[in-house]
């Protein structure tokens, strides 16, 4: 039986409570044929990943997976992990944050105090990072001890929020992965390359829409428009009020829940307008608090997903249906929800759906 599973027995059986000592007892009665099993399935994992089972509480199947990673295999003993973790400590994580840390990255582990994690944590307190802000960081976004480029990345992040630490705590809580974006290829290389003032009017315009500072949203907002002039921006908002009857509210509440809304070409958003209009007979400003429908294409999921619908109206078969719901589902889902089913009772929706689709319906 390894070290880490005999450790836990131990403490199991060291309980005051009866419930465990009777079960404890239990353990001791195993036939030797279920002890061997045992010892034998430990033996069989790696160290690291009876390591992450022990002091970290992975599931076997997850450490297992972990153990995967040539840099975690290549663990034989508790050295490296042990003093990563009495870094973290030192650091002033506390043993459930050194957990959560350990479940969002476990390679940490692996890395050479000394040589890696010391040298980015000087980096980062000479930058101001310090106190419940330095632990708050590592918690939720411990990449930020072992990527380069952190600080270049936390800095764009900080001015994007104001000097605001608690925003930016938030953010990078919601946003996990949020250091590890290549700013200039993800967030839009014409963003970061603006002046700061040009930046800083783009953050709020998307404030001035209704998307608040540190939000989700806030960051689709930015990555979705942040490649834009202020003017352009201000023309294609422009564009809905004048074509299409929109107020400004409505186009900054469509914006709010899709901002990928001012993204579009004016031939793209008329394509879309004039099928929603004249042949679904949607209201203009019904679309408005639809917006997503302007991210679907036209020919492969408006026409034939409404095509399917109708038929299916038209035989009674299906009330109030969401053309929304029906178009933002994955094409597997659309066929099981809405055409399988009926292909009795409706002999020819399968076909109608493949016709519409130019007769190639994907599986």
């Amino acid at each position: 039986m390894s070290f880490f599973l005999a450790k836990r027995i131990l403490l199991f059986s060291s309980s005051s409570s009866p419930f465990h000592r009777h079960h404890f007892h239990q353990l001791l009665l195993l036939t030797p044929l279920l002890r061997h099993s045992l010892s034998t399935q430990s033996k069989e994992l790696p160290f690291i990943a009876q390591y992450l089972i022990s002091s970290f509480a992975f599931s076997p199947a997850r450490a297992l997976k972990c153990s995967a990673y040539s840099s975690l295999r290549a663990i034989k003993s508790s050295e490296r992990p042990e003093s990563v973790v009495a870094f973290l400590k030192d650091t002033g994580l506390s043993h459930d944050q050194i957990q959560d840390v350990v479940s969002f990255h476990p390679r940490i582990l692996t890395y050479n105090v000394e040589k890696t994690l010391k040298p980015k944590m000087s980096e980062l307190m000479g930058a101001g990072f310090s106190g419940e802000l330095l632990v708050h960081l590592i918690r939720y976004n411990p990449t930020a001890l072992v990527l380069k480029a952190t600080l270049l990345r936390l800095l764009f992040w900080i001015d994007f929020v104001g000097n605001n630490d608690e925003v930016l705590l938030k953010i990078i809580k919601m946003n996990p992965l949020l250091l590890t974006l290549d700013i200039d290829n993800q967030i839009g290389k014409r963003c970061t390359t603006k002046n700061l003032d040009s930046l800083r009017q783009i953050l709020e315009l998307i404030e001035e829409m209704g998307i608040e500072r540190g939000s989700r949203m806030f960051l689709w907002g930015l990555k979705a428009i942040g490649g834009y002039s202020n003017d352009k921006i201000k023309r294609k908002v422009e564009f809905f009020l004048v074509t299409y009857g929109w107020s400004e509210e409505e186009v900054h509440a469509a914006f709010r829940k899709y901002p990928a809304l001012l993204t579009f070409s004016a031939n793209k958003v008329k394509s879309n307008m004039d099928f929603l209009m004249k042949k679904a007979g949607f209201g203009s400003r019904s679309i408005a608090l639809q917006p997503r429908l302007f991210g679907c294409s036209v020919e492969r999921v408006l026409v034939p997903r409404y095509t399917v619908l109708s038929t299916l109206q038209a035989n009674g078969l299906k009330k109030m249906c969401s053309l929304l719901a029906a178009c933002v589902i994955s094409e597997s889902n659309f066929l099981q929800k809405y055409v399988v089913p009926y292909e009795k009772e409706v002999p020819g929706v399968g076909e109608a759906y493949a016709a519409s689709r130019g007769g190639k319906v994907p599986v």
